[in-house]
């Protein structure tokens, strides 16, 4: 039996994208904004973008799953419900009597302060014919008569009731008020790569290209906190420009800064982490208990969080193995110096360990620099058990012998 289910048909899995889609489309007009720009989701319509002059842009995002032979998304067609649908709600948007907006002047003013964008994944179509008249009309190569007898013509081609009913509110608009309607409407379609656009926005604010995830992932995590925090306290998505660079300017000065970004990366933990050189350093001087899975991963995991932020610093060329080599070098003088105080001109103790953690605390204590830049405790505490692991500096007096 092939063909899809009726359950994975109407899944939440479908439905789900549908939302992300029109999120990631606020968070594109969100790092697009002006100044004097407001940004609403699911506001005036499922995004809005209010201007300073006190116009406004209503958009709406269609999405869809399904993909044509060239498993590109479907295109966007003359009797399709996504397109009808939009604009039977604008319809009803501009004759709405709850708004005041029932004579044609009240319409008209509404229009003339208004703009409508339809955006989707779907295909533009050049034998979309609703499309194709609405762009004669706007072009003056087609009247508004013949717009009207173009659309008539679809309602009488179509077989599908709902559609004939979105199609009767776009037919219903007064003359005027049609006219203007459909030289305000607009389409944007194929937008499929919406990510990524948003990410585009963000490179055009001279963010390093080597620094465009991290930021994007910064705001885009931040933004959805906030937004769910807002729909919780019953409150509407609207975000001024003004607001939207006192909440994230810090992400892209961030990046913009020069400074090394330390990122949470999920590190692969070896299979046997007690087989691990440091490890066996901090089980022998009894800093940690052999068994002791807890502290193992704990220390393991800053280990690797210091070395795989090298490796990803080098690799986008935010510093140079001249870099490296100076703080391990600062890290060795480090070592050094309390490791001589520690046992030069002492006769080898029975126990050393105590000796051996006081030299391992007062390391953990200290923090490395990196091209110039302070890390972080944990991360300097990686580095000097990344040392030790290799291992160039160890705890007890004859380390060398016990772990070269």
């Amino acid at each position: 039996m092939s063909g899809r289910s009726r359950v994975d048909t109407t899944s939440a899995e479908d439905k789900s994208i549908g939302f992300d889609y029109q999120y990631y489309y606020f968070l594109n007009e969100l790092l697009n904004l002006k100044r004097g720009q407001v940004v609403g989701l699911e506001v005036l319509d499922d995004v809005h973008v209010e201007r300073p002059d006190g116009s406004h842009l209503l958009i709406q995002l269609k999405h869809t799953v399904q993909r044509n032979a060239q498993d590109l998304p479907i295109n966007l067609t003359t009797m399709d419900s996504d397109l009808w649908k939009s604009l039977s709600n604008w319809c009803k948007v501009i004759v709405d009597p709850t708004e005041g907006r029932i004579s044609i002047p009240s319409q008209l003013a509404f229009i003339e302060k208004a703009g409508f964008l339809l955006a989707s994944n779907k295909s533009d179509n050049n034998k979309n014919t609703m499309l194709v008249s609405i762009d004669a009309f706007k072009a003056g190569t087609k009247t508004y008569a013949e717009l009207v007898a173009d659309i008539t013509s679809i309602k009488a081609q179509s077989k599908n009731s709902t559609i004939k009913s979105y199609i009767d509110d776009v037919l219903r608009l007064a003359p005027t008020v049609s006219q203007g309607f459909f030289f305000r409407l607009r389409f944007a379609l194929g937008r499929d790569q919406i990510i990524e656009e948003c990410k585009k926005s963000i490179a055009e604010k001279q963010i390093d290209a080597s620094q465009i995830d991290d930021v994007f992932h910064a705001v885009d995590s931040e933004v959805r906190q906030e937004s769910f925090a807002t729909v919780k306290a019953r409150k509407k998505i609207a975000i001024s420009f003004d607001e939207f660079t006192q909440r994230y300017r810090r992400h892209f000065d961030k990046a913009r800064s020069g400074a090394l970004l330390f990122r949470e990366l999920s590190p692969v933990l070896p299979d046997n982490l007690s087989d691990q050189t440091f490890i066996r350093q901090l089980v022998d001087i009894d800093d940690i208990a052999a068994d002791n899975i807890e502290f193992h991963t704990k220390f393991t995991t800053r280990r690797l969080h210091f070395r795989d932020n090298l490796e990803r610093w080098i690799q986008d060329g935010d510093i140079t193995q001249s870099d490296i080599d100076a703080l391990e070098d600062e890290a060795g003088i480090m070592w050094e110096g309390k490791f001589l105080q520690t046992y030069s001109g002492q006769q080898a103790a029975v126990d050393e360990s105590a000796s051996a953690r006081a030299i391992l605390g007062d390391l953990r204590l200290r923090k490395l620099t990196l091209a110039s830049q302070e890390l972080p405790l944990s991360m300097s505490n990686g580095g000097f058990y990344d040392l030790s692991d290799r291992p160039v500096i160890g705890w007890l007096s004859n380390w060398k012998d016990r772990y070269k």
